[in-house]
């Protein structure tokens, strides 16, 4: 369970399917499919956007002593594809699925943590990419700001304290364990949405 990486059964296959589905959605989104540049940095967004959330709550489910792995979603994957078509999206391309603790004592705080991962590590990637795209010059600045936007509205997303039958969002996941941490990160999630709208 230290090893960062040990797939299971068929999780290579979904993270691949996964990436290049959602990597077509956006890419139709924000209109770079024909933009090598555009592309790649769409790829980027997902990359750290999609995949980076993901396996993240899986990381620390799985150091924490929990069975975690990616699972695919078909028909979410399909909905991101259709929807993208009409300039919006419903991205629903997965989840990591964790189950039984196989060592070590289940906690309160576990939950919280393995919840936390995800929307912390949008966090991180769109603090990086909104300092490139202050920085950089020119295409590359747009291309920042893709891959900066696409996580920090993910982290904010994640963040709301909401639960629909069969989709419990990561922030109510927080918010049930603890209503502190909750509040700094939904506000720091906030912070980092701002700059989409006035810059």
């Amino acid at each position: 369970y230290g090893v960062p990486f040990r797939p299971y059964r068929h999780e290579v296959r979904d993270i691949v399917i996964a990436l290049i589905a959602m990597t077509v959605a956006f890419a139709l989104l924000f209109n770079t499919l024909l933009s090598i540049g555009g592309l790649i940095a769409t790829f980027i967004a997902v990359l750290t956007g999609f995949l980076g959330h993901e396996l993240m709550h899986r990381e620390v489910a799985r150091r924490l002593g929990y069975i975690a792995y990616f699972k695919a979603w078909w028909i979410g994957l399909l909905l991101a594809l259709v929807t993208s078509i009409f300039h919006i999206i419903i991205a629903l391309p997965g989840a990591t699925i964790v189950g039984p603790k196989v060592w070590g004592y289940p906690s309160r705080r576990d939950e919280l943590k393995i919840a936390l991962a995800g929307p912390a590590t949008n966090m991180v990637f769109a603090v990086v990419f909104l300092s490139l795209w202050l920085l950089l010059p020119g295409p590359f600045s747009f291309y920042a700001d893709i891959i900066y936007a696409t996580n920090a509205w993910l982290g904010f997303f994640n963040m709301l304290p909401l639960a629909l039958p069969g989709i419990m969002l990561d922030g109510f996941r927080v918010f049930r364990r603890d209503v502190r941490v909750w509040v700094v990160a939904f506000i720091v999630s906030i912070a980092l949405l701002i700059p989409s709208f006035i810059l």
